[in-house]
């Protein structure tokens, strides 16, 4: 009988390692993740941009090879600097007949979306969701991924906006009671979605990570001559199995090892 795993990865825009650990305590869904499973630091030796740091981590690549290293604009919804043209792991894992869900996956701009229904997804909103209506719609988002994981699926990867997006609009810096409790809000709720995910799924395998941490005061970037938008290079890890990836390339590898190839 064939080997079938069913392989979920979970990417949790911008959560910080350092501050998921720190405040722990005050995040229950984190928490019962964070102690019943095993964890560490992913750390981010790419280029700290989402771009450039999810092609690595699904073409097992470095910046310099697959050529994205960030954005050639930065007003909604962007264009990123470089293009990779070559194949990515759900690639290589569906022609080998295995199927590939991929929601929101933001390697390049529109995000990749495969294998679902892209009409169900406003992807602009998806991807930066708009202040004004933001809890709305990554619970939207969230309630139509669930849907997909419910679904026959081999390997399930999905990009959430959430810490990241909510740290740019509500918490850019932690300077009062309230701005940690807002971080500690949107933290905890990316952690309760992936659980949710998690449970509905029923993943053999599964992997939260996140492509880096809070924005960066101290480290400057630069791509085709654009100053990027960097963060600190913090992103973390999160499994049921203790094979952890520490490095962004290294998911990759991680997703083949256990499709045994």
């Amino acid at each position: 009988m064939r080997y079938m795993p069913r392989v979920m990865v979970i990417v949790l825009d911008g959560a910080s390692f350092v501050f998921t650990n720190t405040f722990i305590w005050d995040m229950d869904d984190a928490r019962e993740l964070w102690h019943r499973n095993h964890r560490c630091m992913m750390y981010i030796d790419e280029p700290p941009i989402t771009p450039a740091v999810l092609t690595s981590m699904f073409t097992g690549k470095p910046t310099c090879e697959h050529g994205v290293k960030g954005f050639r604009t930065l007003e909604k919804p962007g264009i990123i600097a470089g293009e990779y043209r070559g194949k990515y792991i759900w690639d290589e894992l569906e022609e080998r007949g295995f199927v590939c869900k991929v929601i929101n996956v933001p390697v390049k701009i529109p995000p990749v979306y495969r294998r679902v229904d892209i009409h169900r997804f406003n992807w602009v909103d998806c991807w930066l969701p708009p202040k004004d209506r933001f809890l709305p719609v990554v619970t939207r988002f969230h309630n139509v991924v669930c849907d997909y994981a419910k679904r026959d699926w081999d390997l399930f990867v999905v990009w959430y906006p959430i810490p990241d997006q909510a740290h740019h609009h509500f918490f850019q810096t932690i300077d009062s009671d309230q701005k940690l409790r807002e971080a500690c809000f949107w933290y905890n709720l990316a952690f309760k979605f992936a659980k949710e995910l998690i449970e509905l799924g029923r993943p053999t395998h599964w992997l939260i990570v996140s492509d880096h941490g809070f924005t960066s005061d101290f480290e400057e970037y630069w791509a085709d001559g654009i100053r990027q938008h960097v963060h600190i290079r913090d992103g973390l890890t999160l499994s049921n199995i203790k094979d952890l990836p520490d490095r962004p390339r290294k998911v990759y590898h991680w997703i083949k090892r256990r499709f045994r190839l």
